[in-house]
């Protein structure tokens, strides 16, 4: 079985990002080296294990978090930072598929995942370089009238103010460029130093009590009345309840989980500072950008006036060798006065999806469950995921439920055939993307 949290980061540590130039990574954290018994495991020190932890320790209990490599090592320390609003699905749809009154739960939820990200990053200090604004950047006039129609009904029945439509003429004067047709930007939605929160996020749920520990991989669960688990480093830890917080980087170890979220593979670059006067009007207003292709390009200025540019993905365990080139394309086609930018920074992260890209919250057993496959959308959704998990421990299980009701199908085949048909059909997405 090949072994997702090595097979790309030999060693289990940081990739050489952006992100990993702007922190102290030096500062490792011991692994576990005797048994234990706790009241809560969590398994992954991402955006909802740690989110987790410190919710629980608001409430008042005791949290131990296994981590297999480093805090924020998988896709909470590697993304592009969107803290959007919603959810993977605008609310037109999920309007379609369960009603208004449905709907507008699954609003209010992505609603307070915001407010929870900025109240951690208030609470506790955290400097991850936040900012307000995410332009939705529509790449066809059909895109743009459908942005359009979603900035009305957000507006007309959610009651949401924070949206400016976009013409073709304004887009293009704020962001340099003259590829999209439209679109809106909501000041509502931000975006952020990913892997500074993450560590601010483990270092708060530290303080408040929380035990974390890296380099100690679990390779084995045991359900039961208590968990048991076995770890890396050849201990055991028992616990009452346990929290599966893996996503993309689950492998195995719950099979049921696995079969309905997949691992899938992204890219991001970033160039070297821009020169004087480049991208000028865009690094002034310093918003954050995802486009409507179904494999969305994403990208957002930095403090120090570099462009961090998401674009590209692959469906094999591998990360491509070419991906800094397949990435820097993308960015050029956008940009293309930047064909002659250095890029000082090229980097791949996996993440999770499910077959309809709604969250996957799981019950595995009385005491043990699994959250993950947040499809892209999972910064803000991440964060109040983990305190969804810490209500659910303190008998308020309402949205957890809710969640877990969801339908997250199996994807196809068994285990050998699930990961052929996902690029079979990713594969057409992307070509439809081509002929937009």
């Amino acid at each position: 079985m090949i072994d997702l949290l090595s097979i790309n980061d030999p060693g289990g540590e940081y990739p050489k990002s952006y992100y990993t130039s702007t922190v102290n990574i030096q500062n490792h954290l011991p692994s576990l080296q005797e048994n234990i018994k706790c009241q809560i495991c969590i398994i992954g020190a991402g955006f909802t294990g740690l989110s987790a932890a410190l919710s629980l320790s608001d409430l008042g209990y005791e949290a131990v978090v296994l981590e297999a490599n480093r805090i924020g090592f998988g896709a909470s320390g590697r993304n592009g930072g969107q803290v959007g609003s919603g959810q993977r699905w605008n609310q037109e749809k999920l309007e379609m598929h369960f009603g208004f009154k449905d709907a507008q739960i699954f609003w209010n939820i992505a609603e307070d995942a915001k407010k929870e990200v900025y109240s951690r990053i208030k609470r506790h200090a955290i400097k991850c370089d936040y900012n307000s604004g995410i332009i939705h950047a529509s790449i066809n006039q059909r895109d743009t009238l459908d942005s359009y129609d979603q900035a009305d009904q957000l507006r007309n029945k959610y009651n949401y103010q924070h949206l400016r439509k976009l013409n073709e003429k304004e887009i293009s004067e704020i962001l340099d460029t003259d590829f999209y047709k439209g679109g809106y930007l909501d000041l509502g939605a931000s975006h952020l130093n990913p892997l500074k929160f993450v560590m601010g996020l483990g270092s708060a749920a530290q303080t408040a009590g929380a035990r974390i520990y890296e380099k100690t991989k679990v390779v084995k669960i045991e359900y039961g009345k208590k968990n048991k688990l076995t770890t890396s480093t050849g201990t055991v830890v028992d616990s009452d309840y346990l929290l599966i917080a893996c996503n993309g980087y689950l492998g195995n170890l719950d099979q049921q989980t696995a079969s309905r979220v997949m691992p899938i593979n992204n890219f991001i670059i970033a160039t070297e500072p821009l020169k004087s006067g480049f991208l000028k009007p865009f690094l002034r207003y310093n918003y954050a950008v995802a486009d409507s292709k179904f494999i969305p390009n994403y990208f957002r200025p930095s403090p120090d006036k570099r462009l961090i540019f998401g674009g590209g993905e692959n469906y094999t365990y591998k990360f491509p060798k070419n991906f800094k080139k397949i990435s820097r394309g993308k960015m050029v086609k956008i940009y293309p006065q930047l064909k002659d930018t250095k890029i000082d920074f090229s980097w791949g992260g996996t993440l999770a999806i499910t077959r309809n890209r709604l969250p996957c919250f799981r019950k595995v057993s009385r005491t043990a469950f699994s959250i993950s496959g947040y499809s892209g959308h999972g910064v803000a959704l991440s964060v109040i995921a983990g305190k969804i998990f810490a209500e659910l421990i303190a008998k308020k299980s309402e949205k957890f439920d809710y969640f877990s009701q969801l339908p997250i199908e199996p994807f196809p085949g068994k285990s050998s055939l699930r990961w052929p048909l996902l690029v079979l059909g990713m594969f057409w997405y992307s070509l439809r993307d081509r002929f937009k």
